[in-house]
């Protein structure tokens, strides 16, 4: 592979190295748009956005083993080829990793890094390069901020064990949290941008300022900054996406002077996308049956195709500015009917691909995914032993637009 994966010890940073690009290495003039040659390869002439389609990877997800009854992963970091190979030759070309730190962290010291633990992520950018997938590169738990950890454990019966720190108000969990993206930022400096991206944490809440979401913006922005900062100190070019603010729903005008990608993360509405999902209770359990589009008791239309589209309108307006979006995550759990489920994701990604965005489903393999899903009412076709949705793959490969 190109870049550093196989330059040995050249590939590690040391503690003081990353320290020290942490502190304000990068010069002021690093805040560049990195998307550029990216953009004009991967998308028509009157958008900048890439065209990546494509789903989550679970395989790093969360050190809370509780997930594992609901997604299929093994907790492992060894993402399985045959997602890769089964991506590629469905016409998908994009892969987020949402990665819990812990996994390759020491826990009494979030400045050490295992990287014999970081080996497997390695290999799915390996594997991506092999079948043409952009591997995006993500925190989905970093040091001080998991969007998990709002969650009530009484009401789901998941077990999360929470940050101790919060990276908006401690400067130690800032520190860690900057020092993981400049020790990723070493570590693949020179793989090209249309084979790897970053994604700095998941759905960013700053729940100190839950109120107030215009200085919890502010306050995210500041974080982000740090880690922009850290990582073109380390490699000025890299390719860096933030979700929006807050939970990944609305643009981040503060950072759009970084040219940094944006993304979004569509589940509108709620009461359909998660109708009885374990981790949204209760606000979301007991709720009546949904269809689509969704009306309330009296037959009256609370939510449809445009009433998803006018609450993304805010993202069409950053094209405006020379930023790129995406759809990092989108989809509908299997609680839903599937006649309901697929006609949520055909409105949806008409409104997506309205705004000239690329997308990716939560999972690929799993309640949000299209291979065993455990869908009611599925009728699925045998793939190698998985149960595939195959009327879903061909509403997806449908609305991809090459």
């Amino acid at each position: 592979m190109a870049g550093n994966l196989e330059s040995g010890k050249s590939n590690r940073i040391s503690r003081r190295g990353a320290l020290k690009s942490m502190l304000g290495v990068a010069a002021a003039g690093a805040f560049q748009p990195s998307l550029k040659g990216l953009a004009e390869a991967a998308a028509p002439a009157k958008s900048i956005n890439p065209k990546w389609y494509g789903f989550n990877l679970m395989e790093y997800f969360s050190t809370d083993t509780d997930w594992m009854k609901y997604f299929p992963y093994k907790d492992d970091g060894m993402f399985p080829e045959d997602d890769f190979r089964w991506m590629s030759d469905w016409g998908f070309n994009w892969v987020r990793l949402p990665m819990d730190y812990r996994f390759w962290t020491d826990p009494t010291d979030a400045t050490k890094i295992n990287e014999k633990m970081v080996e497997p992520i390695d290999r799915a950018i390996r594997l991506g390069e092999k079948y043409g997938v952009h591997v995006n590169v993500g925190l989905h738990r970093a040091p001080g901020e998991c969007i998990l950890d709002g969650m009530d454990e009484k009401a789901t019966g998941i077990h999360i064990t929470p940050e101790k720190l919060n990276v908006y108000r401690d400067q130690a969990a800032l520190d860690a949290f900057v020092y993981q993206w400049v020790y990723f930022a070493g570590r693949y400096k020179g793989i090209s941008n249309d084979k790897v991206s970053f994604n700095l944490v998941n759905e960013p809440i700053d729940r100190t300022r839950e109120k107030d979401v215009n200085e919890g913006r502010r306050q995210y922005a500041r974080v982000a900054r740090a880690a922009i900062e850290g990582i073109r100190g380390k490699d000025p070019g890299r390719l860096i996406v933030t979700d929006g603010y807050p939970g990944a729903s609305a643009p981040i005008p503060e950072l759009y002077d970084t040219g940094i990608m944006q993304s979004c993360h569509d589940y509108t509405p709620f009461q359909l996308t998660h109708y009885n999902t374990e981790w949204a209770r209760p606000g979301n359990y007991g709720l009546p049956v949904p269809n689509w589009p969704l009306k309330d008791a009296q037959g009256k239309v609370i939510c449809d195709k445009e009433k998803i589209a006018e609450e993304r309108k805010p993202w069409a307006e950053l094209a405006a500015h020379g930023i790129a979006i995406h759809f990092s995550e989108m989809g509908c759990n299997r609680y839903t009917a599937p006649a309901v489920a697929h006609a949520w994701y055909s409105d949806t990604l008409d409104m997506i691909n309205s705004l000239h965005s690329g997308w990716a489903l939560w999972n690929f393999r799993g309640s949000n995914g299209i291979l065993d899903t455990n869908r009611p009412g599925t009728n699925y076709k045998d793939w190698h032993g998985h149960k595939l949705d195959f009327e879903l793959l061909q509403i997806l490969q449908a609305k991809m637009k090459g």
